[in-house]
């Protein structure tokens, strides 16, 4: 099956492969070959993929939706790196930073809740990719 990720400035990532596991807003999703068709919103979190030689890569992403389709797997992200760009010290200043937002009215709780939602996927991923 075919993995694409587009941001809004790019395709980011396309390539084959053999499992995805993506981040969505209530909890891991992942999807092999032959998957039903499926339209979900992303959260913030490591996008796993799996090669078909077997080979893997990980990636951070933050929002946006995934849609299963046929044997492609399109995800549309507002942002991806790589472990190399995630650092431990950024993602606790980023929790600290959304930890601090205020959240005096609707508006402002929602968006204070939209970057603790990216700020904790973040600092899971980093975590994870500083013990490697």
């Amino acid at each position: 099956m075919k993995c694409i990720v587009v941001t809004p400035e790019k395709t980011e990532i396309d390539r084959e492969a053999s499992f995805v596991v993506v981040p969505l807003y209530d909890g891991e999703y992942g999807i092999g070959k032959g998957h039903t068709p499926v339209v979900a919103r992303i959260g913030a979190g490591e996008l796993r993929i799996t090669s078909a030689d077997g080979g893997n890569a990980a990636f951070f992403i933050e929002g946006g939706f995934l849609e299963v389709s046929g044997e492609v797997v399109s995800i549309l992200t507002d942002r991806v790196l790589v472990p190399e760009q995630v650092s431990l010290e950024e993602a606790e200043s980023r929790l600290q930073k959304a930890n601090a937002l205020p959240q005096t009215n609707s508006d402002l709780a929602a968006l204070k809740e939209k970057a603790l939602v990216g700020a904790r996927g973040m600092l899971f991923a980093a975590r994870k990719w500083s013990k490697k």
